[in-house]
């Protein structure tokens, strides 16, 4: 997709979203009852972006023979909403390395109206990659079994990763981009306000200035943490820039398309008077 597209609907109106998922992916419901309720919520736009096809195991990821389905499914939807609600026929593609991510011409070939590039998986010291979203205990476990109970290294792991796939490209919107933060400073909770972290998170703002990608606030948290992706402290320094702000929920269930996005839009304006 031409990436001005994306960033004139986030100009015309408040009532987009471009991050969900159903079961195509880890998603609680089918495509139609997201965008039965995104539609009763009153979006004009909704883009579904399930989780990519990996190379390597997850449960979480849909599988590369489900491709052709997701397909046929959302034709047959856009013609359902066609003049009610624009639904886009995105994926939010997981970045593993420069071998696989959304750069590459299997994600690049395919007929979509979007792509997220999203990190998830950060790879140990030994090359192996883990995947450090989902719950806190599991992250402490695999921090101590997998990384060596070095936090630091994951993090800064994580942000490399997300500096590299910004370098590659091939995709419009940046997901989550410091969504780390949300297992480590479980383990840490001062790390957000350590020197050697923002450093690292101006350094992915003025990457993401410089490719031209639409950057994503993400509300999924909010409801149950009170939080946003990435974190409310780094707007300032963010919307200075003139990097355009997408706020999605992310939502994995129908009750939850809506979830948290006024607070995002209040926040964006207090930060910016």
């Amino acid at each position: 997709m031409d990436i001005t597209i994306i960033k004139d609907i986030i100009a015309r109106t408040d009532r987009y979203n471009f991050h969900s998922h159903s079961e195509f992916c880890d998603g609680r419901a089918p495509i139609a009852s997201i965008a039965a309720s995104a539609f009763k919520e009153g979006f004009e736009v909704w883009g579904v972006s399930p989780h990519s096809p990996v190379c390597i195991d997850s449960p979480c990821n849909m599988l590369r023979v489900d491709i052709p389905h997701y397909f046929d499914t959302m034709g047959r939807l856009k013609e359902e909403y066609d003049g009610r609600m624009q639904l886009m026929t995105g994926l939010e593609i997981d970045f593993l390395g420069k071998d696989y991510g959304p750069h590459i011409d299997y994600f690049l070939e395919m007929p979509l109206d979007h792509r997220i590039g999203s990190v998830h998986f950060v790879p140990n010291q030994d090359g192996i990659p883990l995947d450090c979203d989902g719950s806190a205990e599991r992250f402490v476990r695999y921090l101590h079994d997998g990384y060596r109970d070095d936090l630091r290294y994951v993090v800064e792991k994580y942000f490399e990763q997300v500096l590299t796939m910004l370098e590659l490209g091939g995709f419009e919107i940046l997901g989550h981009f410091d969504k780390i933060a949300g297992n480590a400073s479980a383990v840490d909770p001062s790390i957000e306000e350590q020197g050697w972290y923002a450093a690292l998170v101006s350094d992915v703002i003025r990457l993401t200035r410089d490719m031209g990608v639409v950057v994503e606030i993400n509300t999924k948290a909010f409801k149950r943490q009170s939080r946003f992706y990435p974190a409310e402290r780094w707007w300032p320094g963010l919307l200075a820039t003139g990097i355009p702000i997408a706020v999605n929920s992310d939502c994995h269930h129908p009750d939850l398309t809506a979830s948290g996005r006024s607070e995002a839009l209040t926040a964006i304006a207090r930060t910016l008077r």
